[in-house]
C-alpha cells in the first residue's frame, strides 16, 4: 500500500524542511508532492535540494493545492498534511491499520501544538474528538483515493475546505480519528494571542454551522504562510 502525502505550500521556508525530513525519517511506502502555490521566499529551493520528492506549481488556494496534488498522486491512499505539521513515527501503519478495516475509508490524527499552554492543551484534548467540527486540516485528513475522486475531491472554498469534505467523506463511510497526533506549530496563536485566536476559531466554526459562507469567513482568518 502506497500513501501519497500531498502538502500544500506558499512562503513556507522555515517549516517546509523540518517536516520533509521527518517524512523521509518514517517507515513505510510513501509518495510525497508538494505543491507550491507562488511561494515568494526559498520554499521551492528547499523542496528541490531533497531527494525522492515531486514538487509542482500550482495557483495559489489550499484547496486548488491539494486537488492538483491529488491529480497526480499514484497511492492508494491520500495524507494531505500542512507545510508546518509532523507526522508522528507510527504514521504508515496507523493509517494502514485503520484501512484494512472493513468500511473504514478515511480518518484523521488528532493535534498536538509545538507550544506549552493550558488552554492549547485542552484544543489538543479537543481534537481527539472524532466529530466534523473538531477535525481539521491541520490533524492530517487521509482518505482511499477512490472515494476521494468518487465524491469529487475537496471543493474550490477559499476556507473550510476541510470541514466541508468530511460532510461528504462521512456520507459515504466510516472516517474517524486515530489514536495517534500530529504536531504543528503554535504560529497562529503566538501571532494572535492564544486566548483571541481560540475565540475565532470556535466564533467562525459557529458562523460556518449556521450557514456564514467561506467567503464571507474567509475575511476575518488571516494565513500564517510565512510567518
Amino acid at each position: 500500500m502506497t500513501i501519497s502525502v500531498i502538502i500544500p505550500a506558499l512562503n513556507e521556508e522555515n517549516y517546509i524542511a523540518q517536516t520533509l525530513s521527518q517524512l523521509q525519517s518514517i517507515p513505510g511506502n510513501f509518495e510525497v508532492i508538494v505543491v507550491d502555490g507562488g511561494s515568494a521566499d526559498s520554499t521551492m529551493a528547499i523542496v528541490a535540494g531533497f531527494k525522492d520528492i515531486q514538487l509542482i506549481s500550482s495557483p495559489k488556494g489550499r484547496a486548488v493545492q491539494m486537488n492538483k496534488g491529488a491529480a497526480l498522486a499514484k497511492g492508494d491512499i491520500l495524507l494531505f498534511l500542512h507545510a508546518d505539521t509532523i507526522l508522528p513515527h507510527n504514521a504508515y501503519a496507523a493509517i494502514r491499520s485503520h484501512l484494512e478495516k472493513s468500511g473504514n475509508i478515511g480518518g484523521s490524527f488528532y493535534l498536538k501544538l509545538d507550544k506549552a499552554h493550558p488552554l492549547l492543551r485542552f484544543f489538543t484534548w479537543c481534537s481527539k474528538l472524532s466529530f466534523e467540527f473538531f477535525t481539521y486540516g491541520d490533524q492530517g485528513i487521509f482518505m482511499r483515493k477512490t472515494v476521494f475522486h468518487a465524491i469529487g475531491g475537496y471543493k474550490l472554498l477559499p476556507f473550510m475546505e476541510d470541514v466541508e469534505i468530511q460532510k461528504r467523506l462521512r456520507r459515504a463511510g466510516r472516517f474517524k480519528k486515530l489514536d495517534a497526533a500530529v504536531t504543528t506549530s503554535a504560529r497562529r496563536f503566538e501571532k494572535t494571542g492564544t486566548l483571541k485566536q481560540l475565540f475565532l476559531d470556535v466564533l467562525l466554526v459557529a458562523a460556518y454551522k449556521v450557514g456564514v459562507t467561506p467567503q464571507r469567513l474567509k475575511r476575518f482568518y488571516k494565513d500564517h504562510s510565512g510567518d
